[in-house]
C-alpha cells in the first residue's frame, strides 16, 4: 500500500508540469551566454578585444605586436619597482628616498673612477662593471664622474648653479632636489660631464653598445620639450636590458616616453599579470 501511494505521488508530480519539457530545455540552452575569452599572452588576462582599451598611451608598435610587448612587460614586472620609477620635473622623489643595497664603487677595481665616494645600487654597479669590461676589451676607457647623489646634495648643487645662472636657466641643465635620477642610485655621469663626450671614443661606443648592458641615455639631443632637460650625452641610467628593449622596440628608443607609459600603466599591468 505504501509503495502504491509513493508511485501515485510521483506520477502526479511529473504530470503537473513542474519539470521543463524538452522544448523548454532546448530554448534555455540556446539563449545561455557563451564565455569564450582567448588571452593574447599566457602571463596576462588581456584579450585582443580589450588590450588597447585597458592601456593608456599605447604606441602603434605595441598595438601591432601585443604578444611581444607583453612578453617584455612580464619580465619588467619581475624587477624591483624602483628601477623603473619615473623621476622628472613632475614626478618627484621624497627627501627620505634612499637606494637599497648600495655599494661604494671603490669595491670594484675594474671601474675607473674620477673621484672617491661614488656609490651605486649593487645591481647597477654590477651592470656598470659589465659595461666597463666590454668597453675595455675594445680599448675604450669609461671614466665615472658622478653616481648617487642625496636629496640634500642635489639641493646644494642646484642652489650653487642658480646663484650663477639664475633658477630658470639652471633648471634646463640641473635638476632640483627630488627631481634628479641620481637620487635613485642607478644613474652615472661619464667623462668630463660635457657634450664633448658624444664625440669621444667612449661616447661613440656608449651610443652603440650601452643598451646591451641595460644602460639608457636619459636626455637625448633635441628632446628637451619631452624630457625637461637639455641634451646630456654623458648622463646614463641603468634600467635593465628588458626595459631597454621595451624602449627601443615600442617607444622610438626614448627612455622618457617609455617611463611615462610605464608609470601610468603599471598598476593595470600588475592587476592583469598572472604569476
Amino acid at each position: 500500500m505504501k509503495y502504491h501511494f509513493i508511485l501515485l505521488l510521483t506520477l502526479s508530480f511529473l504530470g503537473s508540469g513542474c519539470l521543463p519539457d524538452a522544448e523548454n530545455v532546448n530554448e534555455y540552452t540556446e539563449t545561455a551566454p557563451e564565455v569564450n575569452r582567448e588571452f593574447i599572452h599566457e602571463k596576462f588576462v588581456f584579450t585582443a578585444e580589450d588590450f588597447e582599451e585597458q592601456l593608456t598611451g599605447l604606441s602603434i608598435a605595441a598595438a601591432e605586436d601585443p604578444a611581444g610587448f607583453l612578453s617584455i612587460a612580464a619580465r619588467m614586472l619581475e624587477m624591483p619597482p624602483e628601477y623603473l620609477f619615473l623621476v622628472d620635473k613632475n614626478h618627484v622623489l621624497d627627501s627620505e628616498f634612499l637606494p637599497e643595497d648600495s655599494v661604494d664603487l671603490a669595491s670594484y677595481p675594474e671601474l675607473i673612477r674620477g673621484r672617491d665616494g661614488l656609490i651605486l645600487n649593487r645591481m647597477a654597479a654590477e651592470a656598470l662593471v659589465n659595461l666597463s669590461e666590454a668597453a675595455a676589451a675594445e680599448g675604450i676607457t669609461l671614466v665615472i664622474s658622478s653616481a648617487y647623489r642625496s636629496y640634500e646634495y642635489q639641493q646644494g648643487l642646484f642652489s650653487r648653479f642658480a646663484e650663477k645662472d639664475g633658477e630658470e636657466a639652471t633648471a634646463r641643465y640641473s635638476a632640483r632636489a627630488g627631481m634628479s635620477q641620481h637620487q635613485l642610485g642607478t644613474t652615472v655621469d661619464f667623462g668630463d660631464i660635457s657634450n664633448a663626450f658624444s664625440e669621444s671614443t667612449a661616447g661613440i661606443w656608449m651610443a652603440e653598445n650601452a643598451g646591451e648592458y641595460g644602460w639608457s641615455l636619459s636626455y637625448p639631443q633635441g628632446l628637451e620639450a619631452e624630457t625637461g632637460y637639455a641634451w646630456e650625452s654623458w648622463h646614463w641610467r641603468w634600467i635593465g636590458t628588458d626595459a631597454v628593449s621595451m624602449q627601443d622596440e615600442y617607444f622610438d628608443g626614448v627612455q622618457q616616453r617609455m617611463m611615462i607609459f610605464w608609470d601610468v600603466n603599471v598598476p593595470r599591468l600588475r592587476e592583469a599579470f598572472v604569476r
